[in-house]
């Protein structure tokens, strides 16, 4: 959908300042009735009203994406405001991003059920209708899949804003939200085209593909509540589901693993990405708007050091900002064991760069040859994965965001038969299949990852383990070490992972940050950021509903803890 010129109408609920693509606005100010829509173009410019709620400031554009990311265990910031989120300090209800989120998904979810109305009461050709409707049930879908995450269970509406809607709900349980979820997404499936056949015109709009995709992902998450919440007699059935649907898709043809890994992140070959890429929030430079409202994003300003130039369109020297930071114990593992010379660390990771004085700067772990003068060094790697040299200002840059991969589905595979019958020849070969591409370099073959066995992994828990490593890698930086760590079993089969991370594993380490000794030329022993090794709290595992919503909505109920 980029490059592509949008005129979209208000309907029942403002549809948004920001669009998946330039737009042209026709905001009025009062409510339009139904019978503005009158075509089938009113209700394709309808549906790009909800794309372009999804790539705003208030949800993934920067919202989202100053909170998950922060709130996980691998990350750390700079002293900023989203570095309430790393230390917890400071998170209470009344926090706005919380309540940004919240919001900006109900406002997806408003639009998605006026555009269901408008295709009852518009006369339209049956394909379309059928179209239509799939891909509103496909956004109104994903929109509760990252509302019951972050807060669990959520009020449910599915029909067009008016005069009598109850505008007071109660909190579905999880249930429900999922059982809406699971349908939305499967409709979703018999109706969208395939990525293989979407029009040029559609491009970045959702596909079968996206659909089976995050179908997928949304059965294997509740097949995890359930076992988590003792219900693994339920969970079954999900845990198969999900391998179908992953099974789908990778016996489909319609995606396959870029050949070398590198590729997946480079600009210039964004639109390429996609026969990899199931669904991404798509952005573009915008030079007229250039602030938070504008069409780009901020990615690859936020993951780049302060230092490093022409990484984004922040600044005359279009440097990073330095706001987001990996802790040193995350990139040490990546770096010993099954990972020693993987290609996707020396990818997805920066520990060195000629900075704005054109000095060498390093960070842990590098050291540098024997005689080679130092700039400046930093205790902490970056993300490398979104870089940017002709952004036009700091959160106008071209990169998407990348939030459903075609990797994702082996390794959904591997995870759900993992659950139903361990470790099997079935799982192995699907979890490989994502280690055989990181295998290929960028042409020139490696020996690392090797293959994982039954010998490494020989029960359900350490092969568990091994899948949460694994995505640990694959997707670091993309939007999923937050809901794995809440969504996935530790090795005692009870709790969830973020508590084994929290109270289990990260007190083992050696506290404080590493810091280099040019003389020696090694690093000091601290692996740990101490703003982000909190205590654990179960409170943590959902974010609170906001003080907003409790105070205008007397039968909402806040989240234990909060």
């Amino acid at each position: 959908m980029k490059n592509i010129k949008i005129n979209f109408i208000i309907i029942f609920v403002i549809l948004f300042t920001w669009s998946c693509t330039k737009v042209d606005q026709i905001i009025y100010d009062a409510p339009t009735p139904t019978s503005a829509i009158k075509t089938q173009a009113d209700i394709d410019n309808a549906i790009c009203g909800i794309y372009s709620k999804l790539n705003a400031w208030d949800c993934f554009k920067e919202q989202s994406f100053t909170t998950i990311p922060y709130a996980d265990d691998l990350s750390s910031t700079a002293t900023n405001n989203t570095g309430i989120w790393a230390a917890r300090i400071g998170v209470n209800a009344g926090v706005s991003n919380s309540l940004n989120v919240w919001r900006a998904f109900y406002t997806c979810i408003s639009n998605a059920n006026a555009v269901l109305g408008y295709t009852e009461t518009t006369k339209i050709v049956d394909a379309y209708k059928t179209k239509a409707k799939a891909e509103a049930k496909f956004l109104r879908g994903l929109a509760y899949f990252y509302l019951v995450q972050y807060y669990g269970g959520v009020p449910i509406t599915t029909t067009v804003f008016n005069g009598s809607t109850d505008l007071n709900p109660s909190r579905s349980s999880v249930d429900s939200v999922y059982k809406l979820i699971l349908s939305d997404l499967k409709e979703a499936t018999t109706g969208l085209p395939t990525r293989l056949v979407q029009p040029s015109s559609e491009f970045n709009r959702a596909t079968q593909g996206a659909a089976y995709g995050y179908l997928a992902k949304a059965n294997l998450t509740y097949a995890n509540y359930l076992s988590l919440n003792n219900r693994s007699s339920e969970s079954t059935k999900y845990y198969t589901d999900a391998k179908a649907s992953a099974d789908f898709i990778i016996n489909s043809g319609q995606y396959s693993l870029l050949a070398d890994y590198s590729k997946i992140w480079d600009v210039t070959q964004e639109k390429a990405a996609y026969a990899e890429v199931m669904f991404g929030i798509a952005y573009t430079r915008d030079a007229v708007t250039t602030n938070v409202v504008s069409e780009g994003s901020g990615w690859a300003a936020f993951y780049n050091p302060s230092s490093r130039p022409n990484v984004s369109g922040n600044g005359a020297l279009k440097t990073g900002n330095g706001t987001y930071k990996v802790q040193p114990w995350f990139y040490e593992r990546y770096t010993s064991g099954d990972y020693v010379n993987d290609y996707r660390v020396e990818t997805s990771f920066l520990t060195s760069w000629n900075n704005t004085s054109a000095k060498l700067s390093i960070t842990f772990p590098f050291v540098p040859a024997v005689g080679v003068v130092i700039g400046a060094t930093e205790s902490q790697p970056y993300v490398n994965k979104y870089i940017d040299p002709n952004g036009v200002a700091l959160q106008s840059n071209e990169n998407d965001l990348f939030l459903l991969r075609f990797s994702e589905m082996y390794l959904i595979k591997a995870e759900a038969e993992n659950e139903l019958n361990g470790p099997t020849v079935e799982s192995f070969t699907a979890f490989n299949a994502v280690r055989a591409r990181a295998r290929k370099a960028n042409g020139v073959a490696r020996t690392a990852p090797a293959d994982l066995t039954l010998t490494v992994a020989p029960t359900k828990q350490a092969f568990r383990m091994k899948i949460f490593d694994e995505r640990g890698l694959e997707f670091v930086g993309e939007f999923n070490r937050w809901f794995d760590l809440v969504r996935m079993s530790a090795p005692d089969d009870k709790t969830t992972m973020y508590e084994y991370q929290y109270a289990t594993y990260l007190p083992t380490l050696v506290a404080g940050l590493p810091t280099y000794n040019a003389t020696t030329r090694t690093w000091s022993t601290g692996r740990t950021e101490k703003t982000n090794v909190v205590p654990f709290d179960k409170k943590y595992l959902l974010f609170p509903i906001p003080s907003n919503e409790l105070s205008v909505n007397k039968k909402m109920t806040q989240n234990p803890g909060w």
